[in-house]
């Protein structure tokens, strides 16, 4: 976790901090629902998932603040999961 903070850190600009960060997985879809694993990385200026792809290439998805219309934690029986509303999806 620690390389991945760090790499992120290198995409921040030089007006940006890191506000808050934690561990997660993203659920996408390419075919099929796969979670991929990584940080969700909330600055002064955006919220991004970074994390390395399967070929270790960066998986990086940005979400503008403007965009995000609802916001939710759900309890899952062994963890908790975050859903949002983005761009209207």
């Amino acid at each position: 976790m620690t390389t991945l903070l760090n790499e992120a850190k290198n995409m921040l600009t030089n007006d940006e901090t890191i506000l808050f960060y934690t561990a997660c997985s993203l659920e996408i879809f390419i075919y099929r629902s796969v979670a991929r694993p990584g940080l969700l990385i909330l600055t002064n200026k955006r919220l991004f998932f970074y994390g390395p792809d399967v070929s270790k290439n960066p998986l990086l998805e940005e979400y503008s603040f403007a965009k995000i219309s609802n916001l939710k934690e759900q309890k899952r029986l062994f963890s908790n999961q975050i859903v949002f509303m983005y761009d209207n999806e």
